[in-house]
């Protein structure tokens, strides 16, 4: 995953260059009208995907708080500047209403998630902390699961239309499916633990 995340973040750092290589000719026109705003949203992203793999680290989390929380911080960060930019930009994504409305839904559950990870631990509720920066860093690897998703389904000659309508959702709800799969079974070790030893 962290391997993965950081290929990714070099594939889309590209977009920094003047003639952005690498992005969708389909948006090539349109991307220089909002270049500052595209930048922004991209920076986030690849603050936020890089960043997010080491928060799972259970050894830096408990021999380096300091470290754990710097990155924490570094996450909130990028989220602060992804999620406005991807709000902004989702309503003028290539392909429509459904693509609108993925991207939209992608930011918000990613701002969501991460807001209500932050809430958790200022009240010092570590556990659900840690569900929800679970829950955020899985829409957050939609950045990656995006670049995944498309040439493998336009390999199968699908349009690049359609392909784009149905990776804008594809690329992070069924990673939010996996996460809460993953955060019932971790519950149920806990109960399972817990229920011997009161036993």
């Amino acid at each position: 995953m962290t391997l993965s995340a950081i290929l990714m973040a070099l594939v889309a750092a590209r977009y920094f260059l003047p003639s952005m290589p690498g992005a969708f000719e389909q948006q090539k026109d349109f991307y220089p009208t909002v270049r500052p705003v595209l930048l922004a949203h991209i920076a986030g992203g690849i603050i936020a995907v890089v960043a997010g793999p080491w928060q799972f680290w259970s050894w830096l989390r408990t021999h380096h708080v300091r470290w754990h929380r710097r990155i924490g911080k570094t996450y909130l960060f990028g989220t602060l500047i992804g999620v406005p930019a991807a709000l902004y930009l989702a309503q003028f994504a290539h392909g429509g209403f459904v693509t609108h409305a993925g991207f939209t839904g992608m930011a918000l559950v990613w701002g969501w998630a991460t807001g209500a990870a932050y809430v958790r631990i200022r009240a010092g509720r570590i556990d659900q902390h840690r569900e929800w920066m679970t829950r955020s860093y899985a829409v957050v690897f939609g950045f990656v699961m995006l670049r995944l998703w498309i040439p493998a389904l336009m390999s199968f000659g699908i349009p690049f239309d359609e392909v784009y309508q149905t990776v804008s959702w594809l690329c992070w709800v069924p990673n939010l499916l996996l996460a809460e799969l993953y955060l019932g079974w971790r519950r149920n070790q806990r109960v399972s633990v817990v229920a011997p030893a009161a036993a």
